[in-house]
Order: C-alpha cells, then structure tokens, then sequence
C-alpha cells in the first residue's frame, strides 16, 4: 500500500537542490557534446537504445529523489523548447544552463530578481552581436560543412546538402527508417501545413512531441466541430471497416467533439490527431485545395453538409501524416492526378494574367500547396539501436541545415559564444563554457583556442586551423540565440524559485 505525501522545503534549501538536480542531469547529457561519439545507454520498459542525442537523453532522464526530479522535469524544457524551436543545439542549451547556475551559486547572496534582469539584458546584448556575425549560406559546400557539424558522415552531409541546394531554403525533407541497411532519398509529394496538433492529449509519439499516421483517412471541413455527432458516426463506420486512424482538418475542434476524441485516444480505441484550417486570407479556399489533392470531400456550412452523414469514401487519403507542435505535413496525398494536375495550371495561367500584386502572391501560395514536393531521408543500418541513434543525429543535421540556410552561421564549437561581451558578468562566464566542454570531450587543451584570431577556429577532426568557413567550423545562429534564450529562461525561473511542495508516494510501515 502507498500513501500521497507532501514535502516543503523552505528557501534556505531550495537552490541547492536546484543546482544538485541541474548538475546531475547535465553530467549525463554534457559527454555528447561535439563530435566526440559519446553515447548513454538508455532502457526504458517500451524501448531501448543507444543514443548522444541531447533532448532524447533529457526526456529520459529522472532522479530517485521528487525534489530533485521536479526540477529535472522544468530543466528538460530548455532542451525541449530549443528542439522544437530550430532542432538541434539542445546540449549546448543545458550546458549553458548549468554554467548559470553554478555562477550563480558562487554568491554569498543570491537575489533572484536582480539577477534576472541582469541575465536578460546580457540576453538581449548577445542576441545583438550574434546577428552582426552571421553570415549567409551560399555553397553547397557551406550546408555540407554545417551539417558535419551536427553529424560528423561524409554520405549523410552529401545528401542532406545537395537536398537543400537542389530544392531550397523552404524544402521539406523528412526522415524515416529504411526497411534495408542502406540511407537513401525518396522523392515525393507532399503538403507543409502551418499547424499543429490542437491538443497535446493527441501526441502519439512523446519523446518527440509527434504524431505520425501511416495511410490515414482524412476528414476536411470548415465546421467548428463541437457536438458527439460531429465526429462520432464517421468514427463508428470505419471501426466496423476496422480503420481506426483519422486526420481531421477544420476550422476547429473543441467541447465534446474534442474529449470524445481524446478519451478514444487515450484508451487505445480510435487515434484521432486534429489540426485548424491553414493561415491566409480565405480559409476556405484552403481547405478547399486540401480536400482537391487528397482526395476528400469538403464538408462545408455554406452548402448545408451534414458531418453525421460523412462516408468512408468522403474522407481524403494519404501515405503518411505527421504532425508536431506548429506544423504537420502530409506525405503522399492521394487526390486525382488529372484533377489535381488541371487545378496547377488553372493557377499557373491565372498568375500570368493576374495584375494585382497581392492577388498574384496569394494565388503563388495556392500553387506552392499544389506544386510541393518533399524529400524523405530513408534511414538504414545493421541494428535496430544503431538504426533510432543514427535516425536521431541525421534529424539534427536536417534541422541545423535549413536553419542555417534561413538566417546565416557564425564560428562554431562555442568559440562565438565565448567571445561575447554582454552586460551581464554572470551570462559572460557562463558563455564560454560550451567551448570548455567541447574542449574536455576532445581532449583538447584550451590554450589552441586562445591564439585564434577573430575569424579563425580550430576544426577539432581534422586538426585544421584557419578561418571558420574554410575549415568548416560553423554553427547557425538560430540555434545559438534560441539556446542561450531558453537556458536564460529556466534559469530566471530557478533562481527566484524560492520553495517547494512537492508531492510523492510514500510505502506504509
């Protein structure tokens, strides 16, 4: 028998079992930063793997005593958050975390709300000056070097960077296993939708934040769905066909709609994963071209359609959705090619034609959504275990990649992080502990790094010396500013923290 409990413990103790609770976490997580190869092994009732992937390793990570794993579950949001933010950079973020924190232990009085304000403005200080550093990507060579630095394979950079040049900034390429032992691309349609999942209660997939449904009906309507018998009966008929996967697109979903949705979910009944209608000017229209390339029929208010009397064969078809926090993507949609063909070159002649710029750029948004093709990266290897860490690393290249190519790079491997000056001593010291870090993984004394010049880094592989673009030591600014932004974050957070309650399950005598 166990028993619910509290435990409070007072100001005096709160920040050392912060900085007990930061410290043990990023122990783990700090041995993978860089290209040192450094994994944790992880073994998990659902699953196993070995893996030097920062944000996995943190959504592992717990603590016995639920003082200290309260604090763990806050700090893995400025891994989560820098993730879900540009995809890569996680490590550096809680390596910068932790540096913040243990500055800010070496005070004989810790003023929580002074130094807030002292991390935010040297915040704002280092935003500034990583933004005059960056530099534009404009090789192939230039995206083949970002991406050895999230992961070190001559094949996968190849790939990833001749992607990218090939399809641009705004391509979408996606990542899978591959049946086989070989990486390969596949080239095939698909449809990038600036929304999310309207709730988290319909996440499949929690360490990475996602749903992914394979071949899944698809049911687009621009009703606000709020009553059982908006979703019920077309939930019923493909259970009797024993289909039990369904996309809803619409203009929202809530009340009872919404919990009959999520209650199926949560007991393994029905998948439901529900996303609103994308941004633009008409709305409709765009559903309206949804429901074109997936073959759907649109359920619409105007024309009086009932969403009880919705059929198996209204429903759009795709080979894959997935959907994450702010954008899904729908793979291989199943519309009528010779439909969704005529519809392309309607749009195209009425962009020749059309002489009102505005109508022109929306009208390209429509054929962008018609004329979308995606990259899918077929992940293969010996093992199951090998095949989830290399799976792992590749998407973090992807990511670091297409943020670079959006928002320029600057010297990598924490040396542009070390030389910012902000306002903020604390922030200063804390900066340049992603180099040190980099520094012992590597084995590699710091004094090789002292003697740079301002353009200059030290490629820790080939052992190179030069200025950064040449030897390829880059990082993308994004990812720098979103790591230092979270980590600043959650330690404004911590430091004016000053008690805990904490529940926990205590066994009886």
């Amino acid at each position: 028998m166990s028993q619910i409990t509290e435990t409070d413990i007072t100001k005096d103790k709160t920040f050392s079992v912060i900085q007990s609770a930061v410290n043990q976490l990023v122990d783990m997580v700090r041995p993978t930063f860089g290209p040192a190869a450094n994994k944790v092994i992880i073994d998990k009732s659902l699953y196993r793997m070995v893996i030097d992937d920062g944000v996995q390793i943190a959504r592992d990570f717990e603590l016995n005593d639920p003082n200290e794993n309260a604090i763990v579950k806050i700090v893995k949001e400025a891994a989560i958050k820098t993730n879900d933010r540009v995809g890569d950079g996680t490590t550096s973020s809680l390596i910068l975390l932790r540096a913040i924190i243990n500055e800010v232990s070496k005070k004989t009085k810790i003023n929580g709300g002074k130094i807030e304000l002292e991390l935010k403005k040297g915040l704002e200080d280092a935003k500034k000056q990583l933004n005059e550093m960056a530099r534009q990507i404009k090789t192939k060579e230039d995206l083949k070097k970002v991406s050895l630095i999230s992961f070190n394979d001559e094949k996968i950079a190849d790939m990833i960077s001749d992607l990218y040049y090939k399809l641009g900034k705004d391509s979408i390429i996606t990542i899978d296993k591959s049946p086989t032992m070989e990486t390969k691309v596949e080239m095939s349609e698909g449809i990038t939708i600036d929304r999310g999942y309207v709730s988290p209660y319909m996440i499949i997939n929690p360490d990475r934040m996602e749903s992914v449904l394979e071949k899944p009906y698809i049911l687009i309507t621009d009703y606000r769905m709020t009553e059982n018998n908006d979703i019920l009966p077309i939930m019923e008929k493909m259970v009797k066909k024993n289909k039990t996967e369904l996309v809803i697109i619409c203009d929202n979903i809530e009340q009872s709609a919404l919990a009959t949705a999520i209650v199926n979910k949560i007991q393994g009944k029905f998948l439901v994963v529900a996303i609103t209608a994308p941004n633009g000017s008409d709305r409709k229209v765009a559903l309206e071209d949804l429901a074109l390339l997936t073959g759907a029929k649109m359920f619409t208010e105007s024309k009086g359609d009932k969403l009880e009397s919705a059929e198996i064969e209204d429903l759009g078809r795709a080979e894959k959705f997935i959907c994450r926090r702010d954008e899904s993507i729908i793979v291989g949609p199943k519309g009528n090619k010779f439909e969704v063909k005529k519809a392309t070159e309607d749009l195209k002649s009425a962009i020749a034609n059309e002489q009102n710029e505005s109508r022109k750029n929306e009208l390209k948004q429509r054929l962008g959504m018609f004329t979308n093709t995606l990259a899918v990266i077929k992940v293969g290897a010996t093992t199951e275990y090998e095949q989830k860490a290399i799976k792992y690393k590749v998407e973090d290249a992807v990511n670091a990649v297409r943020v670079a190519y959006k928002n320029g790079v600057v010297c990598g491997g924490g040396i542009s992080l070390a030389r910012l000056q902000t306002s903020s001593p604390i922030l200063n010291e804390a900066l340049k502990y992603p180099m040190r870090q980099l520094c012992e993984n590597m084995d590699i004394e710091e004094s090789k790094f002292e003697s740079l010049a301002v353009d200059e880094a030290l490629n820790v592989i080939t052992g190179k010396k030069g200025k950064f673009m040449d030897v390829g030591v880059v990082d993308p600014v994004e990812v720098l500013i979103a790591g230092i932004e979270n980590a600043v974050s959650i330690a404004s957070i911590l430091i004016t923290s000053c008690g805990m309650i904490v529940q926990r399950l205590k066994g009886d005598d």
